[in-house]
């Protein structure tokens, strides 16, 4: 029998552990055991979509869990900042106990309130931090906390450091809890979630980073984020101890992290110039004068609280740079951020204000994906690319993404201001200062019996993993994924 034991660090990063590698010994020796280190995340790689597409091998596109406007989360039958959640039996554990395999999984993000498993299920609610374990009858001799909330005036510099010794004494509490579970019995497929990295390197990150327009020079938090990976490291040393010989030990991220960006491109504000928004008119001499770039609209909190239900709430920027300045009845198309201030997002169209002008909305939405793709700012294109979204995901949640998604370069991101050139300079953010970027991490130590079976240019994706994790399991189920098991078993020949 193969035991998978799976550890999942949010926000762990390919690039920081190749440069904090040489004191990272536990994950420096998996890098060199593993075929396999960068795993590209979900377009957008927020936490929603990502995380869900790892859990069950499936695009966003099928599984349903959208990173989306507060508006659009309402339109999809979400209540108004409520997160959307996974689906019984659609993930990898489901399936793993469902075909017999005796199961513990502990603190899977999105999966509230545990369900039935041939084993143990342990989940903490994205909202207030409640745990929920099934069976319910199952006694716990250590707690497994929610990670500390961040008040407001908590952000400031002075009173960091106590919030990030909370981070670190809970995450100790959370992984001495499941290695006490992991060693109660000898579970088939163990997994255990730790969020805190996350949170760290959203807080941390300017503080570490010397190219940031918001570094502060020397101060105490310099190594935050380094010591984070140093106890990430510890726990996976720990785990592996506890291992028989034989057991497979993989180290999971469904993206990476790095900096926030600073520019901004303002796509409503283009769309506005070529007549395809409308903004409401009942203050238009207010809004024609040239403004600023402002904060953006995305507040601070949700991305936080989409992690940790942590509270933190920047300064909000004024109403008449906000998305409700425009008339969605009479605008043809808005742009909008998919998961937090970063690179991704899309354009929506009014499908029905289209025909209601006669207006051919795949002739509209053809020009216009030509039209942004060919945004410049001295000689330099705006965006990596822009799809329609059927030419990046098919599935049965189709109509709820966007009609045409993009990636802007790696140092933009999205803004929503209006009446301001096409391309800003933000202010330095100081208090969420890193943001999700699109690499996340795969190692699989302890291969003996098994071997890749794809080769340099596969692409190797978070929709890859439940297949993987599966394979390993020597279950081979009829379920239809997206992605496709990176393992194969060693013939005969080669174990020979």
């Amino acid at each position: 029998m193969t035991q998978v034991v799976i550890l999942g660090f949010d926000g762990l990063d390919a690039d920081l552990l190749r440069v904090y590698g040489p004191a990272l010994p536990h994950l420096r020796r998996l890098m060199l055991e593993s075929p396999f280190l960068e795993l590209t995340s979900s377009i957008p790689p927020d936490t929603y979509p990502a995380w869900g597409s790892l859990y069950t091998g499936l695009n966003p596109a099928n599984h349903g869990l959208l990173s989306l406007p507060t508006s659009d989360l309402e339109l999809a039958g979400h209540g108004a900042g409520e997160p959307p959640a996974l689906t019984c039996g659609t993930t990898f554990w489901d399936l793993a106990s469902a075909s017999g395999k005796r199961i513990c999984v502990l603190n899977p993000y999105l999966a509230y309130p545990a369900w039935p498993v041939n084993g143990v299920m342990l989940a903490l609610s994205p909202r207030d931090g409640s745990m929920s374990i099934t069976p319910e009858e199952y006694e716990l001799s250590l707690a497994f906390p929610a990670l500390p909330r961040l008040a407001e005036q908590a952000a400031r510099r002075e009173q960091l450091r106590t919030f990030y010794h909370e981070l670190v004494s809970c995450t100790l509490q959370q992984a001495a809890l499941g290695l006490e579970l992991l060693q109660q019995e000898s579970w088939d497929l163990f997994f255990l979630q730790l969020n805190a990295l996350d949170v760290v390197q959203h807080l941390f990150w300017h503080y570490s980073d010397l190219s940031d327009p918001a570094y502060p020079g020397q101060s105490e938090h310099l190594t935050r984020i380094q010591s984070f990976y140093r106890l990430c490291d510890h726990i996976v040393g720990e785990v592996r101890a506890a291992l028989p010989a034989e057991s497979i030990l993989l180290v999971v991220s469904a993206y990476g992290h790095g900096r926030r960006s600073h520019q901004r491109v303002h796509l409503n504000e283009w769309l506005r110039r070529q007549g395809l928004l409308v903004v409401q008119s009942r203050s238009p001499r207010l809004l024609e004068r040239p403004l600023p770039a402002r904060s953006r609209s995305y507040p601070a909190s949700d991305e936080l609280l989409a992690h940790a239900g942590l509270a933190v709430r920047e300064h909000q920027p004024p109403a008449r740079s906000r998305s409700r300045l425009i008339d969605e009845e009479r605008s043809l198309a808005r742009a909008f951020s998919l998961g937090g201030d970063g690179p991704f997002g899309g354009v929506a169209l009014n499908r029905q204000g289209l025909e209601e002008q006669g207006r051919d909305y795949e002739e509209v939405r053809t020009s216009l994906q030509e039209e942004i793709q060919g945004l410049r700012s001295r000689g330099r294109p705006l965006l990596r690319w822009v799809r329609k979204r059927e030419e990046v995901y098919q599935g049965r949640y189709l109509e709820r993404l966007p009609d045409l998604l993009f990636e802007l370069q790696s140092d933009f991101a999205i803004g929503d201001d209006l009446y301001v050139p096409l391309l800003t300079t933000q202010a330095a953010r100081r208090t969420v200062s890193g943001t999700h970027r699109k690499d996340g991490v795969l190692l699989i130590g302890n291969l003996l019996h098994h071997e890749p079976k794809v080769n340099d240019m596969h692409e190797i994706t978070v929709m890859d993993v439940a297949p993987t994790v599966l394979s390993l399991l020597g279950i081979n189920n009829a379920v239809r994924f997206d992605g496709q098991s990176l393992l194969a078993l060693r013939t005969a020949e080669s174990l020979s």
